[in-house]
């Protein structure tokens, strides 16, 4: 199965650097069909407009507060220029507007800070059901 790219957006590296780990630890176990991503990382709105542009992941897992912008609206943004990611909201704000809001406009999944690797592995499976369709 060819490798997919996964855009890694937050402010707090740590947290990044957490998702990260989650999700090569998943694909090492086999209990998803990737064997591997490439991964890229932000910690603004605006790097990371850059680099989902410049790479058209396949899947995002994206902050809901940055810096210099609303997750909400980038996620906007990245479902305009690439309808069919896969966005995968990762908040610690998790407040039912948020919730709702993020859904509508078009993430696939939301993920409530913090997060365990089960709820990483369960968006994973999401995104491979997804591909699949």
């Amino acid at each position: 199965m060819a490798e997919q790219k996964v855009l890694l957006v937050d402010d707090v590296d740590y947290t990044r650097q957490l998702l990260r780990n989650n999700i090569m630890a998943i694909c090492q176990s086999g209990k998803v069909k990737y064997k591997s991503f490439t991964f890229f990382n932000a910690s603004k709105a605006s790097a990371a407009m850059d680099l989902f542009s410049l790479q058209l992941p396949g899947i995002v897992f994206l902050d809901i507060e940055l810096p210099d912008a609303s997750g909400l609206e980038l996620l906007k943004k990245f479902k305009a220029l690439k309808p069919d990611c896969f966005v995968v909201m990762v908040s610690g704000v998790s407040t039912l507007d948020n919730v709702k809001q993020s859904i509508a406009d078009g993430a696939a999944s939301f993920i409530v800070k913090p997060f365990t690797g089960d709820k990483i592995l369960a968006a994973l499976r999401l995104y491979e059901r997804y591909k699949e369709s």
